[in-house]
């Protein structure tokens, strides 16, 4: 995104042939600093330290990880000002805390613990970030989300079909209403679990079922005379793909 007020500015801040020195006179300017942390890559001393000398809390919210050096790290860390020393850290939390999404390296970065030790953190919206950020995670991590006490947490290990549900648990997620509608779009079902699923009135159970890639050809013949123009055009869909 570039600075609308001295775009000039930000555009040359982002350019990867930039040299030091340009970069440097650039910090003193908000677009410059601006373009500057668009940037890709690591950061030179020279250019953090300048950063730092005319930049404020947002500035700092960038400096952080591998892109400044373990010296810029050390000065960061150590810095008087409260603001600028937990930046990278106080806006990571509130991301947690509204919810939005963010990068487990980023989570382990800001919280200071592996990812292993995360789903165990005390503050459910940290645990529900985990379950958001870490696609990969092991199959005994996403049981432990599963069990979380959290109904959020619980939601959030299901948003995404992968790591997915071991067949053992598709019952009690689909008892479960922080879970119900995220498990019906993509476990396989039975045909007990489809007909309840349908007989609920909230359309969105509907329309979660509809999405379902794994109905069978009776399940997918009762969508169509549902009240929901949702669902019955994906059950004309599905009918014709099976077909």
């Amino acid at each position: 995104m570039t600075s609308l007020a001295h775009p000039q500015l930000s555009g040359l801040g982002r350019n990867p042939s930039a040299p030091q020195d340009v970069l440097v006179r650039l910090a003193t300017h908000k677009a410059g600093r601006h373009g500057i942390s668009q940037r890709r890559g690591r950061l030179e001393d020279a250019v953090v330290d300048a950063l730092l000398k005319h930049g404020d809390c947002d500035t700092a919210v960038g400096l952080h990880g591998d892109r400044i050096s373990p010296e810029m790290r050390r000065r960061i860390a150590e810095h008087p000002d409260p603001a600028i020393r937990d930046a990278f850290t106080n806006f990571v939390r509130d991301m947690v805390d509204r919810k939005v999404q963010i990068g487990i390296d980023l989570l382990e970065e800001a919280y200071g613990r592996p990812r292993m030790m995360l789903p165990h953190a005390p503050s459910p919206s940290l645990r529900a970030a985990v379950a958001r950020a870490w696609y990969d995670r092991p199959l005994a991590v996403q049981v432990e989300l599963l069990a979380d006490p959290d109904p959020q947490v619980r939601a959030a290990a299901t948003e995404r079909r992968n790591p997915g549900v071991p067949p053992e648990w598709r019952e009690r997620c689909l008892s479960d209403p922080a879970l119900r509608v995220n498990v019906a779009r993509y476990v396989p079902l039975t045909w007990e679990q489809f007909a309840q699923l349908i007989r609920f009135e909230e359309k969105e159970h509907h329309q979660a079922v509809a999405d379902n890639p794994h109905l069978s050809a009776e399940m997918v013949a009762h969508l169509p005379g549902i009240d929901d123009p949702f669902v019955r055009v994906a059950g004309l869909a599905a009918r014709s793909a099976s077909r």
